[in-house]
């Protein structure tokens, strides 16, 4: 079976090192690669994951358009790149047409690092512009190890931006909304909204996990591991191990994410 892992991070060779310990010491957590390109290529080779998309951050407006040139240059299989906006980005519409142009499909936005609510109205511009271009956005969800409470997303607050932007394909990552998987289920599941697995085998016991994916719909639901923080083999077996179908498998491990990158 073909394997797409929609959720994975590397960083240019000159700065993985020094990202790598800087990420494991603010959110006290190992990393399983390197943080280059070559380690994550060797981590999929190991799990059997043909295809991996590479999800930067800009963490300020001024490293937007650097990065989309990146993701550009290193958007070849057997890793794929999605683009870069800031929320405080000056004119969204030409960010995001560059990015469709590219040839990059989706971009990452996560609100704890990029400090921004999800349902805040002043970001109505970049999700208008993704929609024209038929962009998706793959939203950090919940809560993040390396940040303290309150978070700035939550279920209900991805719920309101859907509510307001239906035609916005967005995909949330950690199923939804990370530890918060009771707020998911009340407020989430069954909508027109993309699920990611990452991060969350082990965190969720199977059996509820198992019947979150069937309650939502495995066609809503992508494979993810968040590589270098969690081992790419390791979470193969572990979505491989829920009482799943075969035909469930497909959807989650590469059929959905197929249709997202327009590999279909």
């Amino acid at each position: 079976m073909s394997i797409i892992d929609f959720h994975t991070h590397y960083f240019p060779d000159k700065i993985a090192r020094d990202a790598i310990i800087s990420l494991e010491q603010k959110g006290a957590i190992k990393a399983f690669t390197e943080g280059t390109r070559s380690s994550l290529e060797r981590s999929m080779s190991a799990a059997g994951i043909g295809l991996s998309l590479n999800l930067p951050v800009a963490t300020s407006p001024d490293q937007v358009d650097s990065i989309n040139r990146w993701s550009e240059k290193n958007n070849t299989a057997p890793v794929l790149c999605a683009g870069a906006i800031h929320p405080l980005s000056e004119n969204p519409d030409r960010i995001i047409s560059g990015i469709r142009d590219k040839g990059l499909r989706g971009i990452k936005m996560h609100p704890e690092y990029q400090d921004f609510s999800p349902d805040d109205t002043s970001l109505d511009p970049i999700w208008k512009a993704c929609i024209r271009n038929s962009v998706f956005v793959i939203f950090h969800a919940g809560a993040d190890v390396a940040f303290k409470m309150p978070f700035r997303s939550n279920p209900a607050k991805f719920a309101k931006l859907h509510k307001r932007f239906p035609e916005l394909k967005m995909v949330l990552a950690h199923f939804g909304s990370w530890t918060q998987w009771d707020e998911v289920e009340k407020d989430l599941i069954g909508l027109d909204i993309f699920l990611d697995t990452s991060f969350t085998a082990g965190f969720i016991e199977d059996s509820k996990f198992t019947r979150l994916i069937r309650k939502h719909g495995a066609e809503k639901v992508v494979f993810g591991t968040d590589s270098p923080w969690r081992d790419q083999e390791k979470e193969v077996n572990a979505i491989r191990s829920l009482a799943l179908s075969d035909a469930e498998l497909e959807l989650v491990f590469h059929r959905n994410a197929e249709k997202l990158l327009g590999l279909q």
